[in-house]
């Protein structure tokens, strides 16, 4: 070989070397950026992850509250129907509702009562389940007795 294509050749190998070598830089710094990109992908993932159960935590603690919350209410509002003073104003509005329609209807009066005591039942629980029970329950019925209209 004369020296000729021997420095060729080593200019050559010289060359591969150093594209080699750049190829080899290139791809290392490649992949480590890609290593950073994933570490804070990662650190994103578990940050939204993070954030995301606390948001879930809250709302079950404000749906066990609320829960919590709808049962004194329900209770509350159930003793508040059965005080004393409440079921006697109740059953005061179904004889009211009864002797109203009993005396509209008045041939015979134990079996007419008894069919009206049940319908007048049947209205004041309806007015209960509506939206304006809160306000029927405030104002209370005019109890007018029939001798009072013919005056």
């Amino acid at each position: 070989m004369d020296p000729t294509t021997l420095q060729f050749f080593g200019y050559g190998f010289l060359l591969g070397c150093l594209v080699a070598a750049w190829v080899a830089f290139s791809g290392w710094r490649r992949r480590r950026g890609l290593e950073l990109e994933l570490q804070r992908l990662r650190r994103h993932l578990d940050d939204h992850m993070e954030i995301t159960n606390e948001g879930a935590n809250q709302r079950k603690l404000e749906l066990t509250r609320l829960k919590d919350d709808n049962e004194r209410l329900r209770v509350a509002i159930k003793a508040w129907q059965e005080k004393p003073d409440r079921r006697q104003i109740r059953m005061l509005m179904v004889y009211d509702r009864a002797v109203r329609q009993i005396t509209a209807t008045a041939p015979g009066f134990s079996a007419h009562w008894e069919n009206a005591l049940r319908d007048a039942e049947h209205d004041v629980e309806q007015m209960d389940r509506g939206l304006l029970a809160f306000a029927r329950r405030l104002i209370l019925p005019t109890t007018k007795s029939p001798s009072s209209d013919e005056k």
